[in-house]
């Protein structure tokens, strides 16, 4: 037991969560979880500490905005071959329409 308290007492962990809990039962959000999390990420950026949690969120952002930009891309070649169909639409629709004309006319 001695070695756990020592521990939590190492890294001020008994006093951060008594903070944090003090804090939840004075504000009593509706989210009691969230405020939770909020307190241990607001606690480990004071302590200059990024967690896994922050990590793998900026990460995540890099993909997300990666691939928006990437679908983006997309979207603006799709449109092009869009137009491009549409001309050729329209340019069959007259040859067949020219080729109609000159085999009735022989």
């Amino acid at each position: 037991m001695a070695a756990t308290e020592a521990y939590l007492e190492k890294h001020g962990v008994t006093k951060m969560l008594d903070a944090i809990v003090n804090e939840l039962v004075s504000e009593k959000p509706a989210d009691p979880i969230s405020f939770l999390i909020n307190g241990l990420l607001k606690e480990a950026g004071k302590r200059g500490q990024e967690p896994a949690l922050l990590q793998r969120l900026v990460e995540l952002k890099k993909t997300l905005l990666s691939e928006q930009a990437e679908a983006s891309k997309t979207l603006d070649e799709k449109a092009k071959l869009s137009a491009e169909v549409d001309k050729l639409a329209y340019r069959i629709k007259h040859l067949c329409k020219a080729l109609d004309t000159a085999e009735a006319n022989g």
